[in-house]
């Protein structure tokens, strides 16, 4: 029995050490509650649901996210209201509540959580609309119309509080027709649009319906200017090492980097496009032929890596 406890320990201890070197390895974020100015009515906390969403899609071995639970311990608690007060707010506007932070405010947060990049932002609109004519009893016009948009969505970097963009993302959608409703019976977008609040906000089945289908278009095109963000090559480094991809063929590369700059057989890189500077793909580098030559191949973004794009190590 002992053995098996002793045993079980090590286990236990040997993961957590696992999962503790897979988050440093890595660069931590801090998704702040987004401020909520859609004018929605409903059970969900959309400042959270909103933010923790996007924190799903960044996760990955490269981004370690800071839960939302740990979030909100660490900002700053308001103080307390009276048993009056509080009665009150029962019948008052919970965005009232909310706090436009400054950028300031926001890297603070961030350092407490000892976090690299911290990220804010505005819920816009968030809205699922039906509009129809027609005899119920025959059959009738219905469209249903959803709307989804962040703006002023900051990327901060915590280590000296300086802004690498801000970003907005907006999803539409519309599904219209003629329809046959008999005996006045709801067609499936009726049943859809007046249960959807009973539905937990990111469910499998939430994803299912139009208004989750655009929440997760719009907070996606979020994301992948985030990472794109996030994944800009140091400046610094090329004012002083310009290393480009000089031929490209087949997935087949050279670069202008050899033995003098201290590359080696094995060593990655990823690539940035030359004009955008986004993240377009990685190499391997396989033989090093000169001084500043060296022989690679393309591990990522066969089709998007071009000649001239800029490398930088992994």
């Amino acid at each position: 029995m002992k053995k098996c406890i002793l045993l079980f320990t090590i286990v236990m201890i040997s993961l957590t050490s696992m999962e503790n070197v897979a988050i440093s390895a890595g660069k931590r974020i801090v998704l702040l509650p987004f401020y909520d100015d859609s004018g929605y009515r409903g059970p969900w906390e959309l400042r959270l649901e909103v933010p923790e969403m996007l924190g799903d899609m960044l996760m990955d071995d490269y981004f370690h996210v800071v839960p939302m639970d740990s979030v909100l311990e660490a900002l700053p608690k308001p103080p307390e209201k009276s048993v009056l007060w509080k009665f009150l707010g029962l019948f008052s506007n919970r965005k009232s509540d909310q706090k436009l932070l400054s950028d300031l405010e926001v890297v603070s947060i961030a350092r407490k959580l000892n976090a690299d990049y911290a990220i804010s932002g505005i819920l816009d609109d968030f809205k699922f609309r039906r509009q129809g004519g027609g005899d119920v009893l025959i059959g009738g016009y219905k469209s249903y119309t959803t709307n989804v948009s962040m703006s002023h969505v900051r990327v901060l970097r915590v280590a000296d509080a300086s802004p690498l963009g801000t970003i907005s993302g907006q999803a539409d959608n519309k599904e219209s027709g003629l329809g046959l409703e008999l005996m006045g019976k709801p067609r499936a977008r009726d049943i859809e649009f007046y249960s959807l609040d009973s539905l937990d906000f990111g469910s499998k089945r939430f994803l299912t319906t139009l208004m989750g289908v655009t929440a997760v278009e719009a907070i996606n095109k979020v994301q992948r200017e985030i990472r794109a963000v996030l994944t800009l090559p140091d400046t610094s480094f090329y004012a002083e090492k310009k290393f480009k991809i000089i031929s490209s063929n087949n997935g087949i590369i050279s670069v202008d980097a050899g033995s003098s700059d201290g590359v080696k057989p094995g060593d990655r890189f990823r690539v940035f496009a030359s004009e955008s500077g986004i993240l377009v793909g990685k190499i391997n580098i396989t033989e090093v032929w000169a001084d500043h030559l060296s022989k690679g191949e393309i591990l990522e973004g066969k089709d998007e890596v071009r000649t001239g794009d800029m490398i930088m190590p992994e």
